[in-house]
């Protein structure tokens, strides 16, 4: 009886172990799979380096700044699906798609065009002249007359006169050419505000006061870009839609002549340009 119950207790431990070691480990070893992203940043006009270009990525890791010759290293990111994107203030962004797998090193070149492309779709030379009217019906000019400096910056002076009425009223605006920004100065509030971000896409919305005196709500839209005949040439539009909480004026910005017409609905109700002298040349309705 003893050897009987002997045998059954070690009949008993020997099915526990084999129990117990059948079980999973509590803390299993996770592999990590690991790369590396590195690359360069250049000038999209000249391929000149660009330093301190900011490089994040999408999903998010970690953030990098170019060096002086334009080079940047992410490293030990974990494997997978990223949008990487190069960013400079006065540049347009540029990005890149990249499958990163485990001790991958994957290359990339990013080109950032600089915002001196856009300027040309606010033209400010003193000289420069634009004639408008409503239909058939003769409504002002505007004439960059002069310049001047309030607060250590310097602003064009423009001069609105009626064509008709021949009242005259005067504004002062100024280039931001580094971020493609125009600025105006209102006397009456002893400050200015931004009035258009020429480099602004399609889709893209920013605060603006081009239409109306400082209510600090202002905003405009691109909503769409063109090709339009003007004057017998092809101009590059940008459409825009200003809006102060309520619906303003849409307007278009044709890039070498400025603003070309505005109105509400949309034009062609409201003012459009029909004469206009541009760096000393002449535009008009054939």
């Amino acid at each position: 009886m003893i050897y009987i119950k002997l045998f059954a207790i070690s009949f008993l431990f020997l099915a526990l172990l084999t129990c117990c070691s059948n079980e999973p480990e509590l803390n299993p070893v996770l592999s990590v799979y690991k790369g590396t992203i590195k690359g360069f940043v250049y000038d999209a006009t000249t391929n000149a380096p660009i330093y301190y270009a900011k490089i994040t990525t999408s999903p998010k890791t970690i953030e990098v700044y170019t060096g002086a010759d334009g080079d940047f290293i992410l490293k030990d990111i974990m494997a997978g699906d990223y949008v990487v994107t190069a960013y400079r203030e006065g540049y347009d962004d540029d990005t890149a798609s990249v499958t990163l797998k485990d001790k991958d090193t994957i290359n990339t070149t990013f080109y950032l065009q600089d915002f001196s492309i856009y300027l040309d779709y606010y033209p400010l030379e003193i000289g420069d002249y634009w004639e408008y009217w409503s239909g058939n019906s003769p409504g002002f000019s505007a004439e960059v007359i002069s310049d001047t400096t309030i607060a250590g910056k310097i602003y064009r002076i423009i001069k609105e006169k009626g064509l008709v009425s021949q009242n005259v009223e005067y504004s002062y605006e100024r280039v931001d050419a580094y971020n493609a920004l125009v600025y105006r100065y209102f006397p009456s509030e002893n400050q200015e505000l931004l009035i258009d971000s020429m480099a602004a896409k399609v889709g893209q919305r920013f605060a603006s006061n081009m239409f109306f005196d400082p209510y600090r709500t202002c905003s405009s839209t691109c909503y769409s870009m063109e090709e339009k005949e003007i004057f017998g040439e092809i101009w590059t539009v940008r459409n825009l839609w200003h809006s102060c909480g309520q619906d303003l004026p849409w307007y278009r910005l044709a890039k070498g002549i400025g603003l070309y017409s505005y109105g509400w609905p949309r034009p062609p109700v409201g003012y459009t340009l029909k004469y206009a002298i541009i760096n000393g040349v002449e535009y008009r309705e054939k």
